[in-house]
């Protein structure tokens, strides 16, 4: 820990540091790599200039990671570009041969452009996730006896590709705006490439979508130093809730998920509702970090959280939690399924045959299903990661059908829904129910999540909270303190925002003094109380391995 930095000299320490050969955002060669790319761009003055200083950067952030991951994320690039643009020029001849024709003979004739359109549309969607199936899912829970060509490629060193799960999502998102013509087709492929390869979201989002990256590419502003000034100050909270906050938890957290058998169950209870903030510390702040580098830039990320653990149900959380991925999925799986003309006349068959209920039920359950056995995959290809997703399917489905029957006993029991103290309820049983959802996955596997419930159960020990030994499995007390003074500043932060309260703005309209008494701080807090040196390697962020 911290303590043991200073054993090291300054040459040794940055010696260690720079071990790591993965450019994580928390590792002291994206810091060299970050600060060169910075003073760089911010010097040049051309937009177009700074374009193509934005792709160098992703290139050397790219290629860092290895050069066939790099050739992967090329060539799928390429494919979305080809399939964009042949889509487009199928349409171009639609809008020529539409000048003549009436508004009937367009409707038909567009359903037969479409039909030209989606042959490069399904060509391009086999091979962007066939990539992915391929490299990322191989083996589904030991369900195939062979080894896969995924685990060949595993076995024989060949890097699975950087942000795999995040670039891929938003090129299916971009040829299917461009198949349903919700946009136009990019025709410089330099452009198109910088997109996909921004090196500040590549890793872990958000999902962007093109056009809206794009756009702003674009039109990239001058130097403002107000802008770099909160970008900064953004980058800093985010590398204070990971370095000081996620990576401490986590040195507790994995330990009990490692080995459930070998602690107490209120040990092993602790663990599983720690999880929770060490994951909203872990990806928040790398949201956070990237958002910051983007606004430094003078590019605006979408916003991936919204203080996901003071929501009231599960629907809220996951309207708060990992925005863009539930964007997306609504965008691109559930109303595709929902809206489909074949689902929506067999469930109006259904009701007029008296199945109104049945009907009422698949309606919502169909959509949703698919959703959320898609979110798990995404997230792991285990059993465990299904069962996670059929977890939320069902938890989100029987809220929504058992809602009326909620209502009549809040009244019945005369609770008012409006009150403090119900709507703390509301957020301690999300928070719950969001924490059992975890224990389905953190452990390694299904056989992992029922020894942790049975270890939990098993015998409480509730002393080994009060006699000193459960500071003895990766965290000391002064660190438990520390995590834990960390966690109240996170959540009072998320507090204030809650209550509409503009921090940075507040922060940036004091005097220069008191201002950068904050930064400074905040800074020397980071470099104290953060698990960093030789003692640690730079720990990866969650999501990075999605």
């Amino acid at each position: 820990m911290v303590k043991e930095t200073w054993h090291y000299t300054w040459t040794e320490y940055i010696a260690a540091l720079l071990k790591k050969a993965d450019m994580e955002y928390n590792s002291a060669i994206f810091f060299i790599f970050l600060f060169v790319f910075l003073c760089v761009y911010f010097l040049l003055r051309s937009p177009r200039i700074k374009k193509r200083w934005i792709l160098a950067g992703n290139l050397v952030f790219y290629l860092w990671s290895g050069w066939a991951a790099a050739g992967i994320v090329a060539v799928t690039a390429a494919a979305t570009y080809w399939a964009a643009g042949r889509m487009e020029k199928v349409y171009r001849g639609f809008e020529e041969e539409k000048q003549e024709l009436s508004p009937r003979e367009q409707a038909v004739r567009l359903q037969a452009y479409k039909r030209k359109a989606k042959k490069y549309l399904l060509a391009a969607l086999i091979f962007i996730l066939g990539i992915w199936i391929f490299v990322k899912i191989g083996r589904l829970a030991g369900l195939m006896p062979v080894e896969t060509l995924a685990e060949v490629i595993q076995r024989k060193g060949i890097l699975v590709p950087l942000g795999i799960s995040y670039y891929s999502l938003s090129a299916i998102g971009y040829i299917l705006d461009v198949y349903w013509r919700k946009t136009k087709a990019e025709h410089n492929f330099l452009d198109l490439f910088t997109v996909m390869t921004y090196f500040p979201h590549i890793v872990q989002g958000p999902i962007s979508k093109y056009e809206t990256l794009l756009k702003q590419l674009k039109n990239l502003p001058a130097f403002q130093y107000e802008r770099v000034c909160r970008g900064l100050q953004l980058m800093l909270w985010g590398y204070m809730k990971k370095m000081i906050v996620a990576d401490r938890l986590v040195l507790y957290t994995s330990a009990v998920f490692d080995d459930p058998g070998n602690f107490a169950g209120v040990e092993v209870l602790l663990a599983v509702l720690l999880c929770v903030l060490q994951l909203y510390a872990d990806f928040s702040g790398c949201m956070d970090l990237v958002r910051g580098i983007s606004q430094a830039m003078g590019i605006e990320l979408a916003e991936n959280f919204r203080q996901p653990l003071f929501a009231r149900d599960a629907q809220e959380f996951w309207a708060r939690w990992h925005i863009t991925l539930g964007a997306w999925s609504k965008e691109y799986i559930y109303l595709p399924i929902a809206m489909n003309p074949k689902f929506v006349r067999h469930m109006s068959r259904m009701k007029k045959s008296g199945k109104r209920w049945l009907s009422s039920f698949l309606k919502a359950l169909a959509p949703l299903m698919a959703v959320w056995l898609f979110t798990g995959l995404w997230h792991g290809t285990g059993i465990d990661y299904l069962v996670w997703g059929l977890y939320w399917c069902v938890l989100m489905t029987g809220a929504k059908e058992a809602k009326p029957l909620f209502a009549r006993l809040l009244r019945v029991l005369k609770i008012h829904t409006d009150r403090k103290a119900y709507r703390t309820f509301q957020a301690l049983r999300t928070y719950l129910l969001f924490a059992i959802g975890r224990t389905f996955t953190v452990a390694g596997g299904l056989a992992g999540c029922g020894l942790l419930w049975r270890q939990m159960f098993a015998e409480s020990r509730l002393w080994t909270l009060f006699d000193g030994s459960l500071y003895t499995y990766g965290l000391d007390q002064k660190d438990f303190y520390v995590a834990a003074a960390g966690v109240i500043l996170m959540l009072f932060v998320d507090f204030l925002h809650e209550r509409g309260v503009a921090i940075r703005d507040r922060i940036g309209s004091q005097k220069l003094l008191i201002r950068w008494a904050f930064y400074y701080g905040a800074l020397f807090s980071l470099l104290i109380l953060g698990i960093y040196g030789p003692g640690f390697d730079a720990a990866s962020f969650v999501y990075g391995a999605f």
